[in-house]
């Protein structure tokens, strides 16, 4: 694996709800949290291992490269698929469209790890539009837009995208590792065509960066214990670098507000579409 330089992105810690909002949200700017997480019970707990034992062969749902749900396993059977990636053989051809996420989407299911995480402290209590909260949520007790744990193989890869509805997404890197491709919003004019970006083939095990046209991207590692933020229209792809547990969701701040109305109406007639997170 290649060894990566000094992050391109800012890292923080301590960084209070103000200064999140003053200097990232509203600016529309990514920055990874290095100690977000510090007090989560996850972080000690959750494993592949942890899993196997609370879930054994109950159902979880998995996919693939993209948000659709290809179908359901074991959990055991994706514990196998899981260590085969992390110890087995590479494919003839190299490629990893084998390779599948187990995702985990709603709150119920979470219920037995409820109390194993919370909102990264630098997250504001309060003043969200989406979901609609002035006075306060918990993110472990109200479904966010786009939310899930997911689970992935050494070698899997979320392909690139821009999250829905206009929101800002947070990924909450608990376990193993992953490798981040962003590019600003106003790098959409030199990505090519939607079809061959998402068309490519990525090396299991050599992790070598993608192409995007005459798109600027910018790479950087996800660390264990590590929070990042994605603003929003950001494009992003992520490789799985080691066999990863993520607990990622969506939210629109009330700063924000004025633009996510005017691209709500203006979407609702040329891009119903764009009004799902996933």
């Amino acid at each position: 694996m290649r060894a990566m330089p000094n992050r391109p992105i800012d890292v923080r810690e301590k960084l209070s709800p103000r200064e999140f909002v003053q200097e990232y949200v509203v600016p529309n700017k990514p920055v990874i949290v290095s100690d977000a997480l510090d007090t989560w019970k996850a972080r000690e707990l959750w494993t592949p291992e942890y899993f196997q034992s609370l879930l054994g062969e109950l159902p979880v749902e998995v996919t693939r490269d993209g948000p659709d749900p290809e179908g359901r396993m074991p959990y055991s059977e994706f514990y196998a698929h899981l260590k085969a990636a992390e110890t087995g053989p590479v494919p003839q051809d190299g490629s990893i469209q084998h390779l599948r996420y187990m995702r985990m989407r709603e709150l119920e299911p979470m219920e037995p790890v409820r109390e194993h995480w919370a909102r990264p402290y630098f997250m504001p209590e309060r003043g969200y539009c989406i979901p609609f909260a002035p006075l306060g949520m918990d993110p472990t007790r109200e479904r966010y837009p786009g939310f899930g744990l997911f689970i992935s193989p050494r070698g899997g890869a979320s392909k690139l995208h821009v999250d829905g509805i206009r929101s800002n997404a947070i990924v909450c890197q608990v376990y193993g590792s992953k490798r981040c491709y962003v590019l600003a919003p106003d790098q959409e004019s030199q990505l090519p065509d939607r079809d061959s970006r998402r068309a490519r083939q990525v090396k299991h095990l050599e992790f070598e960066p993608p192409s995007f046209g005459r798109a600027k991207m910018v790479e950087f590692d996800l660390l264990p214990g590590e929070t990042l933020f994605v603003p929003h229209l950001w494009f992003h792809e992520v490789h799985t670098t080691r066999t990863s547990i993520s607990l990622t969701y969506n939210f629109v701040h009330g700063s924000e507000a004025l633009g996510f109305a005017w691209w709500f109406l203006k979407s609702s007639f040329t891009n119903p579409n764009s009004h799902s997170v996933g």
